[in-house]
């Protein structure tokens, strides 16, 4: 049997995935596939493990980086309406894995929820934001987060209460899962108060990140709160540096921007750059917050 016997019309062979990244940088996959429910990605799981065949979760490609040449795997795109539903009840909001973490932000303020309008400003899927415990000096997701559903490795379908969440920074204890749903506790309180914290938010962010200009977000974990990656670069001198079409932004030096002709190779390039001189001249060795994905990685 084929690998995708009866699923040909979820499935594109050799697609290039650039488009689906925010850095519009990315080789073909050998599969794209999009599953329309649950039961169908399940399927695809387990003809996978059965098949010995690797798989990648695409979100939205925020905080990815994904090698020109292009991957040998299968690579799932939760993009259907079945992963993208948000449901609030009372001070609840359970929302779909492919869900768009500013719709989710957007609805949850109209229902007068407060929780997620720290997160304004962090694009991507409910799914990655959860799995990467995505948030920043205003707070994260993982402390809103009551449990998850989830699909593991073998296609098993089932949820994870809180007790058993484990939420560190841009780290959560979700390795080998996909998230199809989270279910959120909030807060209530006036929609204007907290849209109000939320324009607050978004004006500190918009001033000191490039976030109009096309990158991954932060490139790199920051290896304390007394040592944000971002400063350390600044103090190396390397802000403006560029190879290629890749430069380190000017206005925050841990965001590298594709000014608009960058190839991986630029940005890995400039990656490495940057790790080699912080860890000759601090002694710090800069670990990776955006995902790269390289075959055999």
């Amino acid at each position: 049997m084929n690998l995708f016997t009866g699923l040909e019309e979820i499935v594109a062979e050799n697609e290039p995935l650039g488009k689906y990244t925010w850095l519009k940088i990315g080789g073909p996959a050998r599969y794209l596939v999009r599953p329309r429910s649950q039961e169908e990605l399940s399927t695809v799981i387990e003809r996978c493990r059965n098949e010995n065949y690797p798989w990648k979760i695409l979100g939205q490609g925020a905080n990815l980086l994904i090698d020109s040449k292009g991957l040998n795997a299968v690579v799932i795109k939760l993009d259907h309406i079945a992963f993208k539903e948000i449901e609030i009840a009372k001070s609840t909001v359970t929302a779909g894995g492919g869900a768009s973490l500013s719709l989710v932000i957007q609805e949850s303020i109209k229902k007068g929820l407060s929780g997620m309008e720290v997160l304004v400003g962090i694009p991507g899927s409910v799914g990655g934001a959860v799995k990467m415990n995505a948030g920043g000096r205003f707070g994260d997701i993982g402390t809103l987060v009551s449990r998850i559903k989830v699909v593991d490795k073998s296609g098993t379908c089932f949820w994870r209460e809180k007790p058993e969440l484990n939420f560190e920074y841009r780290n959560a204890n979700i390795h080998d899962q996909i998230v199809v749903a989270a279910e959120l506790e909030l807060m209530s309180d006036d929609p204007q108060r907290i849209l109000s914290r939320m324009k607050e938010t978004w004006i500190l962010k918009k001033t000191s990140q490039p976030l109009s200009l096309r990158s991954a977000g932060c490139v790199f974990k920051n290896p304390a709160a007394s040592e944000p990656a971002g400063l350390l670069i600044d103090k190396a001198g390397l802000k403006g540096k560029a190879i290629g079409g890749a430069m380190v932004s000017e206005q925050h030096a841990n965001f590298i921007i594709n000014q608009d002709t960058a190839t991986f190779e630029d940005i890995f390039a400039l990656i490495n750059l940057v790790r080699k001189t912080i860890s000759d001249r601090y002694g710090i060795d800069l670990e990776l917050e955006i995902e790269l994905w390289q075959d055999g990685k």
